[in-house]
């Protein structure tokens, strides 16, 4: 099937809507879906992943899954500001060796204040560094100057600034928009002038001498460390102030009152003694409207509903891929190319009882069932076969939890066009997404069960993944494929491993924890607990 390397993307979409046309009254396959930079990775076959990921982002603005410590903000401030008061040269190889250095020191003290710190980028290679350390001196170069090489503290060319902070920064207004060399913004080289005045003038001299020599004394670095650890933000500081107004900023834009938001419900959540580490009771709180001991939780305000409907696309998708799974592992089992009716009928018979599949939609999927499934229960059935997806992916109790799933979504969700409505705007387009499916389902309700499982197995399993691989690999070569399309059959079936997104949660609980508005324990502190009765939820 080589061949498929020189279809152009229009020759994909006809190719596709030529092959696929026995579904055509189920999907079209427009050119227009090719927008630039629209398309998830591999890890997202269905492109559901990539609904749920814009939808967290506009939950916990300024945050990423890998800005892992508040205080990284105000240390790269400073850095990027030293950098123009020290170089000021736009020489980006040169800023890279500067950064790099910087980053280098800042885990290799920190570790040496206190071992294991998390969040830290390099501190696997501090620690290996502090075994025969002792008092002489340490080189940073020969582990910092060869970007992109091995033996590196960490390989990234722009370090982990580079990789990972820079654009939260810029959205947070910590750094002005740039390309190249990074340039603070005049709020930037506040928060620099604060980290400079916590930290103290002696600190700071072996700081500057350090990332600009390259090399300092080990016996400084304990001291350095404690200055400098992320855990160790100063209360009544500007430091601190600054970093806690980024968190709890006041004004009305729309990212400062989500990200306000977002902590407002994790602090009210650890007040009811919900672990706000531990992600999956606090998405079940916040999902579910209940917490761990059962008692409502409905605190009022927009952001909840938003949470709810990210919560909601991430157990369609999930059921979604357990069932993209069970296809292609039938497609092993059986070893040879199907039709797609085939196929979705063979899914069917694994998953839906011989007595229930021409049962109507609409009467099965709302009928009392006494069934001591639920989402929660349904969902972590899922998730732990699509970890062990080799063993478990034909395995008819999974497919039956996808379905029950689906069916319970569709059941709680179908009418609520608000729920809808969230979720659509954050698609690649409506068929990627829990809205889509919903829609699938009410436009089957009054069809038997296998016909309407059947709709959304052919439209949003089948016909978007061809799509979305099909413009991956005319875009970008990548192969991305989990099943092929040829003469109308399908065959080679690929199996994968699929979970829920990482929607920020645990970077957003150790801010708060670095910001002192909770405890190590996660229970609040006297100015979190301030500053959760005098905000109420937007």
């Amino acid at each position: 099937m080589s061949y498929i390397y020189y279809l152009n993307t229009e020759s994909i979409h006809g190719w596709l809507n030529s092959i696929l046309a026995p579904m055509a009254d189920t999907f079209h396959i427009s050119p227009h879906w090719t927008t630039s930079g629209a398309w998830s990775l591999g890890r997202d076959p269905l492109g559901m992943q990539a609904t749920s990921v814009r939808m967290y982002r506009q939950l916990v603005p300024g945050l990423t899954n890998v800005t892992n410590r508040l205080r990284y903000y105000s240390f790269y401030c400073w850095v990027v500001n030293g950098w123009a008061v020290i170089r000021h040269a736009d020489n980006l190889h040169e800023w890279r060796l500067f950064i790099r250095k910087a980053e280098a020191l800042f885990a290799l003290a920190c570790e040496a204040y206190s071992p294991n710190t998390g969040g830290l980028a390099g501190s696997d290679w501090a620690r290996l560094q502090l075994i025969d350390l002792a008092d002489e001196k340490f080189d940073l170069r020969p582990h910092t100057n060869k970007p992109g090489e091995n033996n590196q503290y960490l390989m990234a060319k722009g370090g982990n600034f580079g990789q990972f902070y820079v654009r939260s920064m810029q959205d947070a207004d910590f750094l002005a928009p740039t390309t190249g060399v990074p340039i603070v913004s005049d709020t930037g080289r506040q928060l620099a002038r604060a980290f400079e005045d916590a930290v103290g003038e002696v600190v700071i001299a072996k700081l500057i001498n350090a990332i600009i020599d390259g090399t300092l004394e080990g016996s400084s670095l304990y001291a350095i460390g404690e200055a400098i650890h992320p855990s160790n933000l100063k209360e009544g500081t500007t430091e601190m102030d600054m970093l806690r107004e980024f968190l709890w900023r006041s004004d009305t834009s729309s990212s400062s009152v989500a990200r306000r938001t977002s902590a407002w419900l994790l602090l009210d959540l650890s007040r009811k003694n919900v672990p706000i580490r531990d992600t999956l009771a606090i998405r079940n709180a916040l999902y579910q409207g209940r917490t761990g001991d059962a008692m409502p939780y409905q605190p009022g305000g927009t952001q909840i509903q938003r949470w709810r409907a990210y919560q909601a696309n991430e157990l369609c998708h999930i059921s979604l891929e357990a069932l993209l799974n069970g296809m292609a592992q039938i497609l092993n089992e059986d070893d040879f190319a199907m039709e797609p009716d085939e196929l979705t009928n063979k899914v069917i018979s694994k998953a839906v009882s011989p007595s229930t599949k021409n049962q109507i939609w609409e009467k099965w999927a709302t009928q009392a069932t006494g069934e001591s499934h639920d989402e929660e229960a349904l969902s972590t059935v899922i998730c732990e076969g699509l970890r062990r997806f080799n063993e478990r992916s034909g395995d008819p109790a999974l497919l039956q939890s996808a379905i029950l799933l689906l069916r319970l979504l569709w059941q709680k969700w179908r009418t609520d066009n608000d729920l809808k409505n969230e979720i659509s705007k954050h698609a690649v387009r409506k068929h990627c997404s829990l809205a889509g499916v919903l829609d699938t389902l009410t436009e089957h309700q009054t069809a038997s069960v296998k016909d309407a499982i059947s709709a959304v197995l052919r439209r949003h399993v089948i016909a978007e993944h061809l799509a979305i691989a099909g413009i991956k690999l005319s875009s970008s070569g990548k192969f991305t494929y989990r099943f092929m399309l040829e003469d109308g059959t399908i065959s080679n079936g690929l199996i994968a491993e699929y979970g829920f997104t990482n929607p920020r949660l645990t970077n957003l609980a150790n801010f708060l924890a670095d910001a002192k508005l909770i405890n190590v324990d996660g229970t609040l502190t006297e100015i979190g607990t301030k500053l959760l009765d005098e905000t109420q939820p937007a």
